[in-house]
Order: structure tokens, then C-alpha cells, then sequence
């Protein structure tokens, strides 16, 4: 039966981005096992989340399958497994002029899988055998990968607990970054982790940096609220903030529009500026921070 080659885009983050090729029948509906199929080891295998660096390092638990070394799969295992080209286990990253090579033979992502002190190279996942060889025939013409081998996994053996998807936890959209107790009262810097909000770094942080308006809402969100000037001066005065290296460079807002700096001194500023938040409420018999 003819078939329709489709070409999606593949991100490889560090290795560059690729064309992953997959088969398409023509006339053929897809079932529910070839749907779940073909996307059985990525799920499996690769890591989840944003660290771009980890996007193509195999998680442990991926499954390689076992070398096929020339022989040919059985039907029945055809139709119920994906592929690995083997590249070879290396001590150290690939070089540039493997890679090179690699890119030309393959359309599909260089993987690295750790084993102890080795890296384990595959390329794939493919879901279609005579794909997967194709592509292996052109890799074993490279200088360097005359030895590559195609490796088959069974996805029967395959844990399918591992394709649920994983529960989301949200974060606390607020963290508190500093605080401190003195005389009941509590004062507190917040931070917005998966906000809009704007930000600058200090002390090799980041720290959140917004308007009045934005500032007395933060503060509303904890359940606190901006310093007057008298609260600003008690917590200069205790000396906490050098101690325990909070934001500095950029003055706080406190109420109503007010601008407070380090030395103690207050005075009005334009609401549209960005500056620092500190938060604060009276409390009654509750340790929170370096109390003092």
C-alpha cells in the first residue's frame, strides 16, 4: 500500500533542531493502540519540564529495547514496536564532526541515555521499522558509525503508567523572599513567581519591582499591607535588612504613594515608579522569620 511521508519540525534544544519523519497509510484509519502507540517512548522517556539542557537526555526509566543486529522483527512485533538507532556508547559528548555526520544520515533527535560513567547514543524514537532501518543503512555509511545497530522495543513491555499525564501542582503565585517580627509586627518581601509582574536582581536574585498601585495589591494578596513611615523607620533602625541582605539598590513603596529609603528617609514619589514591596500586619503571639 502507497504511503504519505510526513515531515514535522522537531526543537532538539542544544543539538539543533531536525525533521522527524513518521508514516502515514493513506487510506488506513488509525486505531486507538497505533494512536497510543506512536507516542508510547516519547512519553516515556523523555524528561519533563522547561530545563532545555535536560530536553533530550533519557529519563532512566526509558526502555531500549534489544538489539536486532540483522534480524528481522516478527510481524506481530512490528505492529506493536518503536525504534532506537544505536550510535554508539561514548565516555565523553559527542563531537562536532559526529554530530555532522549523524545529522546527515538521520531526520529524527540524537538522544543521550547515562549509564554510569558511558552515554549511550540512540536516535529516535521511530515508530515505523522500515523507517527506522532506512535511516540506520545511511547512518552505518558514515565514517564514524559504521557499527551502528537497531535496537526494538517491545511496547507491550512498556509501563503505560507512564503515559498518564502528570498532575500539575500549581505554585503559590506569591512566595515571601525576606521577613522578620519586631514588636508584633510582621514584615514581609514578597515575590510573584509565575506573574507579569516586573523584576530586577540583586544579590544574585531577582525581586520583584512594581507600581504603587501594583504594590498595594500584593499586599492586599497576602493579607498585609503597605508600611507607613513610622513602621519603615522601626524596621531601618533594627539594622535586619543589611544583616539578612535584603533588596537595597531600589527604594520601597510604602502607603499612600510614599517612597521609602534606605537611610529612613519617606517622601512622595510618582505612583508609575518601580520600586521595591515590603508588606506588613500586626500580629498576636506568632514566630515567623528571625524575630527580634
Amino acid at each position: 500500500m502507497a504511503k504519505l511521508i510526513k515531515r514535522t519540525a522537531i526543537s532538539l534544544g542544544v543539538l539543533g533542531s531536525f525533521v522527524a519523519v513518521a508514516s502515514v497509510s493513506a487510506n488506513e484509519k488509525a486505531t486507538e493502540s497505533e494512536t497510543l502507540n506512536k507516542g508510547v517512548l516519547s512519553a516515556v522517556c523523555f524528561s519533563k519540564g522547561d530545563n532545555k539542557k535536560e530536553e533530550h537526555i533519557l529519563s532512566e526509566l526509558c526502555p531500549i529495547g534489544e538489539g536486532l543486529w540483522g534480524s528481522l522483527p516478527t510481524k506481530e512485533k512490528v505492529d506493536n514496536s518503536e525504534y532506537w538507532i544505536q550510535c554508539g556508547l561514548f565516555k565523553k559528548e559527542l563531537t562536532k564532526d559526529a554530530i555532522e555526520q549523524i545529522n546527515r544520515a538521520v531526520d529524527m533527535p540524537i538522544n543521550m541515555k547515562k549509564e554510569g560513567e558511558l552515554n549511550r547514543c540512540l536516535v529516535g524514537p521511530y515508530i515505523d521499522y522500515f523507517i527506522a532501518n532506512k535511516e540506520l543503512k545511511a547512518l552505518q555509511n558514515q565514517r564514524l558509525f559504521k557499527h551502528a545497530g537497531l535496537r526494538e522495543v517491545d511496547l507491550s513491555d512498556v509501563n503505560k503508567e507512564a503515559l498518564m499525564p502528570e498532575k500539575v501542582i500549581e505554585p503559590d503565585p506569591i512566595t515571601i523572599r525576606k521577613e522578620v517580627i519586631i514588636n508584633q509586627v510582621h514584615f514581609a518581601v514578597p515575590f510573584i513567581d509565575n506573574g507579569n509582574e516586573g523584576f530586577y536582581m540583586e544579590n544574585k536574585m531577582p525581586w520583584l519591582r512594581v507600581t504603587a498601585q501594583n504594590a498595594h495589591t500584593v499586599c492586599q494578596k497576602i493579607e498585609m499591607d503597605l508600611l507607613t513611615k513610622e513602621q519603615w523607620q522601626i524596621l531601618v533602625d533594627s539594622t535586619i535588612m543589611t544583616k539578612d541582605k535584603w533588596p537595597m539598590q531600589l527604594p520601597y513603596w510604602g502607603a499612600d504613594n510614599i517612597g521609602l529609603f534606605k537611610g529612613g528617609t519617606a517622601r512622595k514619589l510618582k505612583n508609575t515608579s518601580m520600586l521595591n514591596v515590603v508588606c506588613t500586619k500586626k500580629i498576636e503571639d506568632k514566630v515567623v522569620g528571625n524575630s527580634i
